[in-house]
């Protein structure tokens, strides 16, 4: 039997498992088979549909009185026509079912062939599941339906995805700026989206288009294909982060403040300094927001601003303060005067001097009282040495002096002692007496000014110094100073009448100091030592001539008084002698002589002439006794 002729006088019903089974329904003896195809189209049996042809009409009625043979006849040639009605109707609904449709060797990844139509092709190609072999962010979304997928990929996805470090920088420093609350835009669906279509028949390929398609995807099962999501940074509220950084930066600028001195480190303590700003914020945010949109995420942002600088800055103090100048002497070896050079000496360490403000040393140090922890020590007094409380502060006067000048400080009250002093050269002392005599200066310059000073007891005689700490010279530029005497005089002898101490006796009040007058210059040297300038300092110093005086006795063994001479110190004694019929009177003139001998219970007889008077005292020296040359104070 051909395989068309089984679907003749035959039902098609659905089996209810995807397959077509068609029935006969009478011919060929009252026997019934079956044919089982899958991958038909289903046909709805409850419609009563059969293979009828549709053409074929009702049959009339019959004719009485027609033969037998006749209407067998007719019957005959119904029933070959309705035959071949229904092989056509057949066979056009097998065509559609697919069941005349080619099959194609399609190659699985394994090696293996399987024979699929174009319909099954698209079928299997089509699932509502990605095919194995895609993964996206690291996830394996084989067999996955789109959402499963989509779920899986957002789990594993971290919580700040991006390394984000956007810095803004100003004038030279950087300001970090902080990001982290702006939200993190992902493109997970678009790209699963895309995942998903990979390798998928859009319903216009090819047969042949098909199988490159499902040969593609089976390759992914030995070579996967790997998708990234990306992130971008949601930059809406960019700008209020912009302006927390930027806008406290918006103010004027702020000196740096010198606010003490450290004798110890020998550095300036200070406050910081600020710049001055007008930022431009707007533009700032626009750039910031520009470079993230980029998808940069790293990086630096400049940001414009008018920029005030102030006249005192951190760094200046950090790099441009330190020495100035420096002044040292040695003492003489005497402790009293010592302890007062030292106690002076640490009282200054480390005193600041703000810019136009004056320093004046008894404003500052104060009286010298055995409160304040002064003793005595040689000073002078209208021309001779006394002891008295404070001598030697003097020396503490005349360094800071010295380094004020090289300092090239405003000095308003300086006076120079009685007679050059043994540690200061002519010019360069400063005296000081309470409170008649100060040394004062101005810190003229722009900037605060500290003392630095000691007395070094590492070694006999000690060193006492006294530095200034500022602002220093610019190019490595120094001041020396030079003095020279311009002028001097010889010192002579006063005499005085003492009319209690006896003839032939001196004393010497007070000694000699030959008088002079002397210049300073400052001189101006570069960093290499070459003399770049020299000014002199007004007034020139002028130190006056300071006689001798000396005492002479005038009292008579008779208790009366010789005559005195005051220019030249000479004395006329007169001596009375006694005879028994007249007395005889001589006059002696006697000139004071160096050394007064000591005086005896008797009177010696008398003769022409008396012995030359002597001197208690040695010569006068140039400086005072104990070498101090100091000024009462």
């Amino acid at each position: 039997m051909s395989r068309i002729s089984i679907f003749l006088n035959s039902e098609i019903i659905n089996n209810n498992k995807g397959l077509w089974i068609m029935k006969k329904t009478g011919n060929g003896k009252g026997k019934n088979t079956s044919l089982v195809r899958p991958g038909v189209r289903s046909l709805d049996s409850s419609s009563g549909s059969s293979f009828v042809d549709s053409k074929s009409k009702p049959s009339k009625a019959k004719k009485s009185g027609t033969s037998t043979r006749s209407s067998s006849s007719t019957t005959s040639k119904r029933s070959s026509g309705a035959k071949k009605s229904g092989l056509g109707v057949a066979a056009g609904v097998l065509y559609k079912m697919g069941y005349f449709e080619k099959r194609y060797d399609i190659k699985m990844a394994d090696g293996s062939v399987v024979k699929m139509t174009q319909a099954e092709l698209v079928a299997d190609m089509t699932k509502d599941v990605f095919p194995q072999g895609i993964i996206i962010n690291g996830v394996d979304v084989s067999g996955m339906t789109r959402d499963e997928a989509l779920a899986a990929v957002q789990a594993n996805q971290p919580e700040r995805p991006i390394d984000i470090d956007v810095k803004l920088s100003l004038d030279g420093t950087e300001y970090p700026l902080d990001l982290s609350t702006l939200p993190i835009d992902t493109n997970d669906v678009e790209i699963v989206d895309t995942a998903f279509a990979y390798l998928r028949p859009t319903g216009q390929e090819s047969v042949e288009e098909l199988i490159a398609l499902h040969d593609s995807r089976e390759a992914l099962k030995s070579a996967p294909a790997t998708y990234q999501t990306a992130y971008t940074l949601n930059t809406d509220d960019i700008s209020p982060l912009v302006h927390n950084v930027l806008d406290p930066l918006n103010n004027e600028a702020v000196e740096a403040e010198i606010t003490g001195f450290d004798p110890e480190e020998l550095v300036f303590e200070y406050t910081d300094s600020e710049m001055g700003y007008v930022v431009d914020i707007d533009t700032a945010v626009a750039d910031v927001k520009a470079l993230l949109d980029s998808g940069t995420y790293i990086g630096t942002v400049p940001v414009n601003a008018e920029i005030t600088e102030p006249t005192l800055t951190s760094e200046m103090i950090e790099n441009e303060f330190g020495l100035i100048s420096s002044s040292s002497s040695t003492t003489s070896p005497n402790e009293n005067r010592d302890h007062n050079i030292e106690i002076t000496a640490d009282k200054l360490d480390g005193h600041v001097i703000p810019a136009g403000e004056s320093f004046s040393f008894n404003g500052y140090i104060g009286q010298r009282t055995a409160d304040a922890g002064y003793r005595e020590a040689g000073v002078i007094v209208d021309g001779a040495i006394e002891q008295a409380l404070g001598g030697g502060v003097c020396q503490v006067s005349s360094m800071i002096y010295q380094s004020a000048l090289k300092a090239d400080l405003s000095i308003t009250e300086r006076h120079p002692h009685q007679w050059p002093s043994s540690y200061a050269v002519a010019g360069t002392d400063a005296a000081v007496d309470w409170p008649a005599q100060d040394f004062a200066f101005t810190n003229d310059s722009d900037y605060p000014i500290a003392f630095h000073a000691y007395l070094d007891r590492s070694s006999s005689p000690c060193t006492l110094v006294v530095e200034i700490y500022g602002h220093q010279f610019p190019d490595g530029q120094y001041i020396e100073l030079e003095a020279e005497t311009v002028s001097s005089s010889t010192a002579g002898v006063t005499y005085q009448q003492n009319t209690s101490m006896p003839v032939g006796q001196t004393n010497t009040v007070r000694t000699a100091h030959n008088g002079c007058s002397a210049d300073c210059w400052q001189v101006w040297y570069d960093a290499d030592g070459n003399e770049i300038d020299r000014v002199i300092v007004e007034p020139r110093s002028v130190y006056p001539t300071i006689n001798q005086i000396v005492e002479v006795g005038t009292l008579q063994p008779d208790g009366s008084q010789a005559q005195f001479d005051g220019s030249t110190g000479s004395i006329t004694t007169s001596e009375t002698t006694t005879e028994a019929t007249e007395a005889t009177t001589e006059e002696t003139t006697t000139q004071p002589a160096e050394t007064t001998p000591a005086p005896t219970e008797t009177t010696p007889a008398p003769t022409e002439t008396t012995p030359a008077p002597t001197e208690t005292n040695p010569p006068p020296p140039e400086s005072s006794a104990d070498g101090s040359g100091e000024q009462p104070a």
